[in-house]
């Protein structure tokens, strides 16, 4: 069993290059992008670029599915053994992406002085408050989760095509605009802000463990009823 699942790893490691190359290709060509407007900037610099990692990573989730599953089940590789290898795969470059993250993080904010332009790009004001080991554990939790969602829309979609896939969507939109209209009504909203402002990223990294148990499950269900 663990021979199938190290097989099923090994299939995917092939892909170097979509798997840890491009998503830090992207990240650092946009750094060093905002590293050269920080040495003209006045200001300190405060951007949003370390999010394309974390979209990339659900981006992985559904095309790696979409690329791999077909092939695997025509070499007699089980489901089980396909979903234990590919979420094991997924494991491990989250933790990869996450110790680079972290090494970044330091050396920003701790080694260079925000690289000697006050850029902050690893190190932000909130995602980076608290403990020094919380700038390697937060972004593990919200990589994998995000992962897990894109591994999740990609069984979805195998399991009922684009119509499937049309409806669940125009389904979470009806049901946020219900959600959205009760809280309203019932003046929830001021409640549901003042709750966000007092949480640490920490403890919101944490809400991430439930919603990405709850994805590897579905997808699981999903999986075994893929053709």
């Amino acid at each position: 069993m663990m021979n199938r699942t190290s097989a099923v790893m090994r299939m995917h490691l092939r892909k170097k290059l979509n798997w840890l190359l491009v998503p830090v290709a992207v990240l650092l060509s946009s750094f060093i992008i905002n590293v050269l407007i920080g040495a003209f900037a006045e200001d300190p610099i405060y951007t949003g670029g370390l999010s394309s990692i974390f979209v990339y990573m659900m981006v992985m989730g559904i095309i790696t599915f979409a690329q791999t599953f077909p092939f695997s089940l025509g070499m007699g590789i089980r489901r089980a053994d396909y979903y234990k290898g590919t979420f094991a795969t997924g494991l491990l470059a989250v933790f990869v992406f996450a110790i680079f993250l972290f090494l970044m993080s330091m050396a920003e904010g701790k080694w260079t002085n925000y690289w000697g332009v006050r850029l902050h790009f690893f190190d932000l004001p909130y995602w980076s408050d608290g403990p020094i080991i919380n700038r390697l554990w937060i972004p593990f939790l919200l990589l994998l989760c995000m992962f897990a969602a894109g591994f999740l829309i990609g069984t979805y979609y195998r399991r009922f095509n684009k119509t499937g896939l049309l409806i669940g969507a125009l389904a979470i939109v009806l049901l946020g605009t219900i959600a959205s209209f009760v809280i309203g009504l019932n003046d929830y909203w001021t409640n549901i802000f003042h709750w966000l402002q007092d949480q640490t990223m920490a403890g919101l990294a944490l809400w991430t463990l439930p919603f990405t148990v709850l994805f590897a499950a579905v997808s699981y269900l999903l999986l075994r009823r893929c053709t």
